[in-house]
């Protein structure tokens, strides 16, 4: 009997064990939850959003950091004391898939600050819209792949401005429909941020669709021809600058640009055969969120895994009582 007793009283190590490995390999390689950030995905996704992310979707990252305290992501709360150890492991991702056009994709922002891994940097997501070969353009508010105009998500966020005068017509419809928009002033003109569907919403109503006008940043007027991936991409005087960017970035290339002109030391590089493919992605907030117009082409290496859907929502703006969002819960994307 006393021997029972003992054997009962023991820790159950190897059952404790075998679940913490079970949970770390589930959120390391099959999926995870991420909480959507502010100004990225409104108003297909909410801050405050939890997004259920498949991590296998687009391959087997192999963590850089796999040592590190749970419920922390790159320091430990209250201090800047990083919650990880890292050992050195070199990107790797292995049966590499592509995404599908149009995916909601979570990924780690690039940056060139060398000293924090890759698994580590900031979380955003994003729409992933351009592939390896494809010619991306943005003027004047048209999306076009390809050549080929591309409708934008109606709930995506845009900027419109209006002239003070006309700014109490306007706000008087956004009271009327039940819009609440950001808003600020720019000398004599309001800059309203809302979504499509809600500015076509007020167009309607005004009396000239003119009283209300969307802004063109500078941001949103560019063309991009995304390098090719399995075959050499030539590099010309037009693409050199940018060629060379992710050269150095993520090929581990020390190469420059000089007069339009690749060179690796006093070799000139005419073409280029990269070893990863390499995206464009925009957030559906158009003028507030991090995409590739903040950083640029989007390397594989730096993808998380694809949103699926919303498992939890809460409103940080209102009390506790009233903060769960009900009908976004189990939300699929």
């Amino acid at each position: 009997m006393k021997e029972r007793g003992v054997q009962e009283g023991k820790i159950p190590w190897k059952l404790i064990v075998g679940i913490i490995l079970s949970v770390w390999l589930l959120r390391t390689f099959c999926a995870e939850s991420f909480r959507i950030p502010a100004n990225q995905m409104e108003n297909t996704l909410l801050e405050g959003d939890h997004l259920w992310v498949w991590k296998s979707s687009y391959g087997v990252r192999v963590p850089q950091t796999p040592v590190s305290l749970p419920f922390c992501y790159d320091t430990i709360p209250g201090t800047k004391i990083r919650s990880y150890i890292s050992l050195g492991i070199p990107e790797m991702y292995f049966f590499r898939k592509f995404p599908n056009r149009n995916d909601i994709v979570v990924f780690n922002i690039p940056s060139l600050e060398k000293n924090i891994p890759v698994d580590r940097k900031k979380i955003a997501v994003a729409r992933c819209i351009g592939f390896p070969g494809d010619t991306v353009s943005f003027q004047n508010g048209v999306l076009r792949i390809n050549g080929n105009f591309v409708s934008q998500p109606s709930r995506a966020i845009a900027a419109y401005f209006c002239a003070d005068s006309v700014k109490s017509v306007i706000d008087s419809l956004f009271l009327k429909l039940n819009i609440t928009p950001v808003s600020t002033k720019i000398e004599k003109k309001s800059l309203y941020f809302l979504s499509r569907y809600d500015y076509f919403r007020v167009k309607n109503l005004l009396a000239s669709p003119d009283l209300l006008q969307e802004v063109n940043l500078d941001r949103n007027n560019f063309r991009v021809v995304l390098p090719l991936f399995g075959e050499a991409t030539s590099v010309n005087a037009e693409n050199a600058s940018f060629i060379a960017r992710l050269m150095s970035a993520y090929e581990g290339r020390d190469v420059e640009v000089r007069d339009g002109r690749i060179y690796d030391g006093e070799t000139e590089i005419v073409s280029y055969r990269f070893a990863q493919p390499y995206y464009w992605v925009l957030a559906d907030n158009r003028e507030m969120g991090t995409d590739s117009r903040s950083f640029g082409a989007l390397p594989h290496s730096h993808l998380v895994g694809k949103g699926s859907r919303v498992w939890l929502s809460f409103d940080s703006g209102k009390p506790f009582y009233k903060a769960f969002r009900i009908d976004r819960i189990f939300k699929v994307l």
